[in-house]
């Protein structure tokens, strides 16, 4: 395919799925921050999910009782930009446990109010401040990259906002014992979490002795990077070479001839993009010879599913690790897959698989307090003591960190026996929380 066509088709579809996954970036120890007054341009619609009434019952007595009143979702995700299918992936997951519910839980009915962040700091903390001073949501969820977080965390902390961070992956939130907050927990992933896994992998199981990297030259590409070189080495093996492309690299030729100069006696390539980048980087990488002399190792969306339909076969045989796969074998996933199939009429990925979860923590810790979320401290202990079967494994926090104790698996592209390219997982890795590595 003409690399020009390709290039112009991709880039408006798929610019940034898992740039979500991977926080956007890992930003400095947030310092008290004040949102400013929401205006009419960053003033999101508010389009709560279709609910169920709640009928009132009739009492022994004449009088009749009041319906309790609602559980408020706020959900801040992009839902335009370049990150926009990330935000709507994520409340699909969302809505796909809601209709589960029957949109009520221990007796409160479940609304979401979705806020715009468009991937911006600035109009995420006018949409947060908003959700907790005028909407008074019961959680705040959702943060589509690190930099709509580190915007916010002090906040969310200073109003005592209990809040899930459903997508971002920044590392101090869970890992830095001066930025917990007791009201904030996390249900996606940490950046690192999987990078150390498929290190491990890559010298243990995988073979490979000596690798060269290659990331987007900004904080969290050379973070993970670091993270992968680092267990790579204690394990064992070499870095061949480390190469830092900018973001939105469109030519990935004079990188890659780095890759053939400075490793030439590399046994592979780790390499780790997101968005636009990640579809042109495996489309060059085959075209430029590579694929048949370096087997390819993909982080972050390098060989992720939802790229598979446009790089085709240049993805074939990629490597990858991340904590969902849709054809993990566990009857609560194929349970969880074929409904978001007759929902949505697709297979779900990451995104959804976060939102779906975060809903349903939810929906266990009100039955916990029968509804009542009036004590807060109570209401916090129940989310921490959430333990239920998810899709990939039991749900339930990290006393200390708060964030959700994974599955992380290892997965490689393979063709299925009906002709599409997916992901088949070669190994799994349980119980893996936010301070394994």
């Amino acid at each position: 395919m003409n690399r020009r066509r390709f290039l112009a088709f991709s880039v408006s579809a798929l610019a940034s799925s898992l740039f979500a996954a991977c926080g956007g970036g890992a930003g400095p120890t947030p310092t008290p921050t004040t949102a400013p007054s929401p205006t009419p341009a960053s003033a999101p619609v508010q389009t709560p999910v279709a609910a169920a009434s709640p009928t009132p019952q009739v009492a022994a007595t004449p009088t009749v009782a009041r319906p309790a009143t609602p559980f408020k979702i706020g959900v801040v995700v992009a839902q335009t930009g370049n990150l926009a299918s990330s935000g709507r992936r994520h409340i699909e997951g969302m809505q796909l446990a809601l209709d589960e519910l029957g949109n009520t839980a221990a007796g409160r009915q479940l609304q979401l109010l979705p806020a715009d962040s468009a991937g911006n700091p600035d109009q995420a903390k006018t949409h947060v401040r908003r959700l907790v001073e005028s909407d008074k949501v019961d959680v705040i969820t959702g943060f589509t990259i690190t930099p709509e977080l580190t915007a916010v965390r002090d906040y969310l902390h200073e109003q005592k906002q209990v809040t899930i961070v459903s997508i971002a992956g920044w590392p101090p939130l869970t890992r830095d014992p001066k930025v917990r907050s007791p009201y904030i927990f996390r249900s996606s992933f940490c950046q690192g979490q999987y990078e150390f896994i498929q290190a491990k992998w890559a010298y243990e199981k995988g073979g490979y002795r000596n690798i060269a990297l290659m990331a987007p030259d900004y904080t969290t590409g050379r973070t993970v990077a670091q993270i992968f070189g680092d267990y790579f080495k204690k394990s064992g093996g070499q870095i061949a070479a480390e190469v830092y492309p900018p973001l939105d690299t469109t030519d990935f030729g004079p990188y890659l001839q780095r890759i053939l100069q400075d490793a030439a006696n590399a046994d592979a390539v780790w390499a780790w993009f997101i968005g636009a980048d990640a579809i042109r980087f495996m489309t060059q990488y085959q075209e430029f010879g590579l694929k048949d002399r370096y087997p390819l190792l993909g982080g972050a969306e390098v060989g992720d599913d939802p790229y598979l339909p446009e790089v085709g076969e240049a993805a074939l045989g990629i490597v990858s690790a991340i904590n969902y796969a849709a054809r993990y074998d566990r009857p609560q996933n194929k349970e969880f897959v074929a409904k978001f199939q007759q929902k949505f009429n697709r297979l779900p990925g990451h995104l959804e698989y976060w939102g779906y979860i975060t809903v349903m923590i939810l929906a266990h810790a009100l039955e916990t307090v029968k509804g009542d979320t009036s004590d807060k401290d109570a209401f916090l202990q129940a989310i921490r003591n959430v333990r239920f079967q998810g899709p990939m494994n039991e749900v339930r926090f990290h006393p200390e960190a708060q964030g959700v104790i994974t599955t992380v698996l290892v997965r490689r592209v393979e063709k299925l026996p009906d002709g599409t390219l997916g992901n088949v997982v070669l190994d799994e890795y349980p119980n893996i929380d936010d301070l394994s590595f």
